[in-house]
């Protein structure tokens, strides 16, 4: 799993969430990821939501192959900068721990798609 920062605009900044199957085996990906912003190691600003009008998909995943959600942070507000990420695998309770600089206003992860 990763957190790979990406571009911003003004009012937005854009990470993507990459999860890759390191099993031998195929393995299934549905719903949303989830992501907690965190600072010292405590969680910041309220859990991600599901991107407004879209609809989870059931990515499948050979061996070796990646998946990817994109997460908007709107930060419109004047909250703290987080310094890392807590993301839960989509439909699993598994988490890891990520460097991540966002600001903890409001976010929103969007539908998994194959790399």
């Amino acid at each position: 799993m990763r957190v790979i920062r990406g571009g911003a605009a003004q009012g937005t900044e854009i990470a993507a969430l990459q999860f890759t199957n390191s099993g031998n085996a195929p393995c299934a990906l549905g719903d949303y990821p989830q992501v907690t912003l965190l600072r010292d190691r405590q969680p910041i600003g309220t859990p991600s939501e599901p991107q407004a009008g879209s609809s989870p998909r059931t990515v499948q995943l050979a061996p070796g192959e990646t998946a990817q959600s994109l997460l908007r942070d709107y930060s419109t507000c004047q909250a703290p900068l987080s310094d890392n990420a807590r993301v839960t695998v989509p439909g699993e309770t598994q988490h890891a721990i990520r460097p991540a600089e966002m600001r903890a206003c409001t976010l929103r992860v969007g539908p998994l798609s194959k790399q």
